[in-house]
Parts: C-alpha cells; structure tokens; sequence
C-alpha cells in the first residue's frame, strides 16, 4: 500500500467535484461527515475531495485538523486503488467538537459504506 497521498488522489477542479455534487450515486451521513461518490471509469483510483467550511467550522487549526483525518483515512483505505470513484466529504460542525479517535471511525464507517 502507498504511503502517500498524490496529486492524483485529489479531486481539483470545480467541474470534477460538480461532477459528483450532481448525481450522487452513493450517500453516506451522520452528525459529522456527508460522504458522497460517484464512479469513474474502471481501473482508475478513488479520487477524494474536501469541503471544510468556515461557516461549519469557524477555526484554521479545526479545519485543517478535519482535513489532514479525513486525508489520512482515506490514504489508509486498502481498496481505494481498485475503487474508480471520486468522494467527496463535506464537514459539519459537529466536526470539530468530537476528538480524532472518534472522527477517524466515523470516516472509516463512512468509507466502507461508500466504497463496494
């Protein structure tokens, strides 16, 4: 398993995350997270998008925090390079009152919902 995180694992342009905020294929949701998917092509890897909002989550250091979890579980994933799917995960407030051990299962739980 990759250890890294590339520039290719990482959904970057708007049209890409329109792309999957049009026609979701797969939801998944609870107090902290929305985790939305969509396929790709077969044979590509999962792609992932963040959505951190300063309106959900007021300080730098919170979202930033949010964001390296949520990057870090999904490096982790050991099925995200046969998964042709871009994710994109959507932060809520509650994100940034709940401690990582806690945010980090949640996500996991969202990625097994997610990806097939």
């Amino acid at each position: 398993m990759n250890a890294s995180f590339p520039h290719t694992a990482r959904l970057t342009q708007r049209r890409e995350y329109d792309h999957v905020f049009q026609a979701p294929e797969r939801k998944s949701s609870d107090r902290c997270f929305t985790v939305l998917g969509r396929s790709r092509l077969q044979g590509e890897p999962a792609r992932l998008g963040l959505v951190v909002a300063k309106r959900q989550i007021r300080r730098a250091h919170e979202r930033n925090r949010v964001k390296r979890l949520v990057r870090e579980a999904f490096r982790q994933l050991p099925q995200r390079e046969e998964a042709a799917l871009d994710i994109v995960v959507i932060a809520r407030a509650a994100a940034q009152d709940t401690d990582n051990v806690a945010l980090f299962r949640t996500l996991h739980r969202h990625f097994q919902r997610i990806i097939p």
